[in-house]
């Protein structure tokens, strides 16, 4: 299941999402403010994964950072589809909260692996109603990649909507993967909730 591969496993490598969920809050942005956008962002996650803080203060510094620079709630709502839809306010409110953990425990998971991260932003060129800034993204002993971000304005400010690594959509895998769940038991979104709780419980007890 892709909980344990959604975003700071990719922002760190680096990831994140057509008409999203929220989308009357979104706004195009242009090429040099989205290339300047990533280019801070990424001088900050490097700052943070490379220094000298300890991990929980690293893991802290980077929760905060995601939640400054990324669309949490909207991407949230992007993968849940139409299922979005059929969610009461109770599972809805629910939903955005496990996600938020789950984001925050793949944060402390991912920063050891990406000690040393290094990154080159490219272009940038309008795909959809997303500017895309396409950067090279460098880890000691892993091969460079290709690693496309897509940009929106959101209540204006520049938030990164979606990742893109080896032509996929990180947004589209993980709304197919959380569709399955669902779809597997009958169409019932408390089981995609049980599914994330019980990630989440796993993390926390192996750690």
């Amino acid at each position: 299941m892709y909980f344990r591969r959604f975003i700071l496993g990719t922002v760190a490598a680096m990831p994140l999402l057509a008409a999203m969920a929220g989308a009357a809050h979104a706004q195009a942005v242009s090429a040099d403010a989205a290339k300047a956008f990533i280019r801070q962002s990424g001088q900050q996650l490097q700052g943070i994964i490379n220094g000298s803080a300890t991990q929980a203060q690293k893991a802290d510094q980077l929760r905060q950072l995601v939640n400054q620079i990324v669309a949490v709630d909207q991407v949230g709502d992007y993968v849940l589809g139409r299922y979005l839809n059929v969610m009461t306010p109770q599972q809805h409110g629910q939903f955005q909260n496990l996600f938020h953990q789950l984001l925050s425990y793949n944060i402390t998971y991912q920063i050891k692996a990406y000690q040393g991260v290094s990154f080159i932003v490219n272009s940038a060129a309008q795909q959809g109603n997303d500017m895309v800034v396409n950067t090279t993204v460098t880890s000691p002993g892993k091969q460079p990649a290709d690693v496309g971000w897509a940009v929106d304005e959101i209540d204006g400010s520049p938030k990164i909507v979606d990742v893109i690594v080896a032509g996929t959509s990180l947004r589209i895998t993980t709304r197919n993967d959380y569709s399955s769940v669902i779809v597997g038991h009958g169409g019932q979104v408390s089981a995609l909730l049980n599914a994330m709780q019980g990630q989440i419980t796993r993390i926390a007890n192996a750690q």
